[in-house]
């Protein structure tokens, strides 16, 4: 996968020694994939051992696989943010780009074979976009039920089985006012599938299928920080459409 996703993903997780070696390769990108992994260690006051686990961390299986995807990122010109029209496309890119290297159909066979798809959005533009993708699954025969509201969420979670699939869509993925059910939901081993953000968060730590999508902040006159949830549509959309090929063409 991609470095920079890469990173987004597992940034959280990681030491601060580690988030200091990732700030080393992030800012001497052309110089790290020069280097052999003894070379890499010393220049960051380190080790082989440390920069291998840093690997396998963000989800390479060693420094080999590592440089491949950071000289691959080199390879993406940086577009300028000041644009919003193309910070829009930047988005779309990464969001597309992380698409390309995910593999969806352990994700698509769950959504077939599940007894009931149930469906849940932490937030009103989340909800918007969950309620195209109901219909987009209701158009393809896959029932589905769309949950309104967190009271509704924890009614609902107790009927839910491990025979069914429950989605979750949001922006952090740390809406406190849900951990509660779905710690529940996990206990009961309820297949859950959450789409958040890039970056580790508590329902992709909770969740058996992850999904994520860019949002960069938007410049505002407010203190308050303005997000684009286009990535969220999109990574839905694309999910829909990977479903639909799924049942018609890969069966």
């Amino acid at each position: 996968m991609e470095f920079e996703l890469s990173v987004k993903m597992h940034y959280d997780q990681l030491t601060d020694l580690e988030k200091d070696m990732v700030k080393f390769i992030m800012e001497r990108p052309q110089d790290v994939v020069n280097m052999n992994i003894v070379q890499l260690g010393e220049a960051m006051l380190s080790s082989k051992s440390s920069v291998l686990r840093l690997a396998k961390k963000l989800g390479y299986h060693g420094f080999s696989e590592l440089k491949y995807a950071l000289r691959s990122s080199m390879a993406i010109s940086p577009l300028e943010p000041s644009d919003l029209t193309q910070l829009l496309k930047q988005d779309l890119d990464r969001v597309f780009r992380y698409i390309e290297q995910t593999n969806f159909q352990p994700f698509l066979q769950k959504l077939k074979d599940a007894r009931m798809v149930f469906l849940y959005a932490t937030g009103f533009s989340q909800e918007n976009f969950a309620k195209e993708f109901s219909k987009d699954l209701m158009n393809t025969r896959r029932g589905n039920m769309l949950i309104s509201g967190e009271t509704n969420l924890q009614i609902s979670s107790s009927v839910i089985t491990e025979e069914d699939l429950m989605i979750i869509a949001s922006f952090s993925g740390e809406t406190a006012s849900i951990k509660d059910t779905v710690r529940s939901l996990t206990i009961r081993n309820v297949p859950i599938a959450s789409i958040t953000r890039f970056g580790r968060n508590f329902l992709s730590e909770h969740a058996d299928y992850s999904f994520f999508y860019e949002a960069t902040p938007l410049p505002n006159q407010q203190d308050q920080p303005i997000h684009s949830l286009i990535g969220l549509g999109v990574i839905l959309d694309v999910i829909a459409r990977k479903y639909r090929e799924y049942i018609l063409f890969d069966e």
